[in-house]
């Protein structure tokens, strides 16, 4: 029996002409797991706030939603608050109460639940969770990924029949991460729950899904079992380029290599593919070819300098960075990784200028941070924060105005940023309306608008696709090459291995350890990308899919040639 029908669902946003949702008819039986796919701004964000009649934004509906029997706005007010949960995509959004413990208990005291009953239901979602060590903290104060554990909690506390989570996981790091969808397995094996899960990243959830639903400019696209759409997208005359990159690296090489065989899924998978057609005789070949082509980088001047840099949020307070040493070069990309709660967004605020370290030296371009502060622009973890006014555009000519732009200049800024980030098509709209990953593009928009000669971008990635992650990635090399020095906070492993010149370990409140993009994923075993896993046997120093894609084709022609 069907428990969630959608029937022929049109919608689009009040005083907006375009349908973001267009005739989805779509049914999902109780206890499925299923996940959304889709590109940027695709409407997975709208489908799901659909489901929840608390979120549905204002606009003009067509067709129906069925729970079981009942029309989903039929439902009692207390049932589809409770019974129906939502995680956000940005926590912040969620968050309410000023204490861990008094935002788990909220729903519950506004449902009139006991305080004997809050108390354990709280404590059982706790130890469930393993957030015990979050339970006496003030929220303001929690890293990003802390704060989205933290929402997912508060929602579970209620006991939801059905568990709607938009891009959960893209403020946790890599490990937090897994973790993160282990609990929602074991939420929808153990516990019988229903989820319905957008995502853009598909590593770890694409093979434990039990229905994948593809969204294209607001229309169903596909609705199968993920070995279904992985096996038929060849044979599919469909435009789903954007689509192949977004899925696990296994599936990835596997549809670029275009060899026979079953179509992996996982990295167990991958690994077993790239058995059958390599030996592990090939190992280190490459590290070899690669130091014999090694040509040493020109030195170039510091341009972001700390000297046993600390800081502490209150003065009696536990230090946030401990003596933390770094020295990034014109020109330079380099992306930092790490546990949540480390310290990594404080360290960008730091250079930001946003917080004082109150113990050792700040330096810009070689002079301290007070003096070439304007040098520096810096681009939030939640881009919402950005915006001040009720259109993308108002909001650039009104900081470009502030920032005595001539008249003449401020169309021609505003032209080249947008036609180098494609957002000219979401200018006039409120920044509040986007979807994450275009609303992670203008505000960057507005970052690139004072030309700064640093960038420093916390989670840039955010609910942007990995054909938007490519262009991101373009973007960031040519800013770079025109002197720009630029760097990211990031959770996505993929992302900093194809982008960065350096990559660093954040551990315990300081800078751990610092390597190129391929000997730093390559001595990884959790901090590293999955085409590593699947491929370190057989290359050991490759950290990238179109790496392990060439690898494979030049071998493949050299074993050809020599046949």
């Amino acid at each position: 029996m069907d428990y969630l029908e959608i029937k022929n669902l049109t919608f689009q946003y009040a005083g907006s002409e375009k349908e973001v949702l267009k005739s989805i008819s779509l049914t999902i039986s109780k206890g499925e797991f299923v996940l959304i796919c889709g590109t940027s701004g695709s409407g997975k964000s709208t489908f799901l706030k659909m489901l929840k009649p608390q979120l549905t934004p204002a606009g003009k509906k067509e067709g129906t939603i069925f729970l079981g029997t009942e029309r989903l706005e039929l439902l009692s007010e207390e049932f589809s608050t409770s019974r129906i949960g939502y995680v956000m995509q940005n926590p912040e959004n969620q968050i309410i109460t000023e204490t861990v413990w008094h935002e788990l208990a909220f729903g519950l005291e506004n449902m009139g639940i006991p305080p004997t009953q809050i108390k354990s239901r709280i404590a059982e979602m706790v130890n469930f969770l393993g957030i015990q060590e979050l339970v006496e903290e003030k929220t303001n104060e929690l890293s990003g990924g802390q704060k989205q554990l933290v929402n997912l909690a508060s929602v579970l506390v209620m006991r939801p029949e059905i568990l709607i989570l938009d891009e959960p996981t893209t403020q946790l790091d890599p490990i937090a991460s897994q973790n993160f969808v282990e609990i929602l397995v074991r939420l929808n094996r153990e516990m019988g729950m229903t989820i319905l899960l957008a995502e853009h990243a598909l590593e770890a959830t694409f093979s434990i899904a039990d229905k994948v639903i593809l969204l294209d400019a607001g229309q169903l696209v596909l609705a199968e079992q993920p070995k279904r759409i992985s096996d038929n997208l060849k044979s599919r005359n469909l435009i789903l380029e954007r689509f192949i990159l977004s899925l696990p690296s296994a599936t990835q090489i596997y549809h670029r290599l275009g060899l026979p065989g079953d179509c992996p899924l996982t990295v167990t998978e991958g690994k077993r593919y790239l058995n059958q057609y390599f030996t592990k005789k090939l190992l280190n070949k490459v590290d070899n070819e690669k130091k014999e082509h090694f040509t040493p980088k020109l030195k170039l001047p510091v341009a972001v300098k700390m000297e046993n840099c600390w800081f502490r949020y209150e003065k009696n307070g536990t230090d946030i960075l401990q003596g933390v040493n770094l020295e990034i070069n014109q020109g330079e990309i380099f992306s930092l990784v790490g546990g949540n709660g480390t310290g990594k967004t404080t360290l960008l605020k730091t250079i930001a200028g946003i917080f004082n370290c109150y113990h050792g030296k700040m330096m810009i371009h070689g002079k301290p941070l007070k003096k070439n502060q304007h040098l520096v622009g810096y681009l939030p973890q939640s881009p919402q924060l950005v915006f001040i006014k009720d259109s993308v555009m108002e909001d650039y000519l009104n900081y470009l105005q502030n920032n005595k732009y001539p008249e003449h200049q401020q169309q021609e800024r505003i032209a080249t940023v947008a036609k180098a980030l494609d957002i000219e098509s979401i200018l006039s709209q409120h920044p509040f309306d986007l979807s994450g990953g275009e609303c992670q593009r203008a505000a960057l928009g507005k970052v690139l608008l004072t030309d700064p000669k640093v960038l420093l971008l916390d989670e840039p990635t955010k609910g942007i696709d990995n054909y938007g992650k490519k262009q991101l990635i373009h973007l960031l090399k040519n800013l770079a090459q025109q002197g720009k020095t630029i760097l990211v906070v990031t959770h996505d492993l993929d992302f900093a291995a194809e982008l960065s010149d350096r990559c660093g370990l954040f551990f315990q409140n300081n800078l751990l350890t610092e390597d190129e993009p391929q000997p730093f994923f390559s001595n990884h075993a959790f901090y590293t990308t999955a085409a590593s896993r699947i491929s370190r046997e057989y290359f050991s120093s490759l950290v990238t899919v179109n790496q392990v894609v060439a690898a494979c084709v030049n071998e493949r022609n050299e074993a050809g040639n020599n046949g």
